[in-house]
């Protein structure tokens, strides 16, 4: 199965040989590694890494973890395929056929961003989510009103898991991404996220697609 492993290191050189070495010295494979952020020192990464089951991530972990100054920041036990191009896939999707972009982006954002649900939300006058419009396969029952604050950029923390919210229309509708067991979402994507929602968005109102 394919895991995610958030860690702390030196960004110094031979950091990422040392990481390799500890992950393929518990039997795992590094698919993918993805820079989340890099200074003062220190670099925040995530490791894609393909084991056998959660017990074997746990020994990943615990082998990764004893290399001298890194730190196991978060874990995602089954996280959803991420390539290189999933975020550009979704685009192009979106953009392909305009009157479906909100479907689209419903069922498609979890796996172009390692999530494991999303759902489509509107927002009333009063700045507060009134309704569920959509949702993809695993959203467990969402509310309205278990969305809380104003439709903007950012993460939320909920019952659910660790979230993000993004607008795709000023003031009206949102869309909610959950990580059920996965770590929070990093400013760097949330920008990307951001990126996405103004595409989808556009494509929306070009079109008039329907939100349900």
């Amino acid at each position: 199965m394919l895991a995610r492993l958030r860690v702390s290191v030196p960004d110094r050189p031979g950091s990422l040989g040392l990481l390799t070495s500890a992950v393929g010295g518990a039997s795992g494979d590094i698919v993918r590694l993805e820079v989340l952020e890099s200074g003062s020192g220190r670099a925040l990464d995530d490791l894609f890494v393909e084991v056998r089951d959660g017990a074997h991530l746990d020994r990943v972990a615990e082998r990764v973890a004893a290399v001298r100054g890194v730190s196991v920041e978060g874990l995602q036990r089954t996280a959803p395929p991420v390539s290189g191009h999933a975020e550009l896939e979704l685009a192009a999707a979106v953009v392909a056929r305009p009157e479906d972009a909100l479907r689209t982006a419903v069922d498609m954002l979890p796996g172009s961003v390692g999530a494991d649900w999303a759902a489509l939300l509107r927002w009333g006058t009063d700045g507060a989510a009134v309704a569920v419009l959509g949702a993809s396969t695993g959203c467990p029952g969402l509310a309205a009103d278990d969305v809380t604050g104003a439709l903007r950029l950012r993460p939320l923390t909920g019952p659910w898991g660790e979230g993000a919210l993004l607008p795709v229309e000023a003031g009206a509708l949102g869309l909610l991404v959950v990580r059920t067991g996965g770590p929070a979402f990093h400013r760097s994507e949330l920008w990307r996220l951001g990126q996405l929602g103004e595409v989808v968005g556009s494509a929306a109102r070009l079109r008039g697609a329907p939100v349900a």
